[in-house]
């Protein structure tokens, strides 16, 4: 049996991809290589708070989720994932 030390998932429009550290070793799987993990991760996650707006939102809501050992430690909503890609949009504008 697989032993999950670590998981991030990141859901942006069309790309998913998940990061997983599975028995010590470091995968990561890009679109459909990722369904079978969205779909555990909506059915065990329910609804949670976005740790950086505080708004409540269903698990499929949710733009970047880190998971370790048997803990979320970090779940973030599509909006705050958004904004926070349109700031790092920005920031590169004003550098070129």
């Amino acid at each position: 049996m697989s032993n999950f030390r670590k998981l991030s998932l990141l859901r942006t429009g069309e790309v998913s991809m998940a990061v997983a550290i599975i028995n010590g070793e470091k995968h990561v799987l890009i679109n459909d290589e990722t369904t079978e993990i969205i779909k555990e991760v909506n059915r065990l996650l329910g609804l949670r708070h976005c740790t950086t707006c505080g708004r409540l939102v269903r698990a499929e809501e949710l733009g970047y989720v880190e998971i370790i050992g048997n803990k979320v430690v970090r779940a973030v909503c599509m909006d705050c994932l958004k904004q926070l890609h349109s700031q790092i949009i920005d920031i590169f504008n004003k550098c070129a």
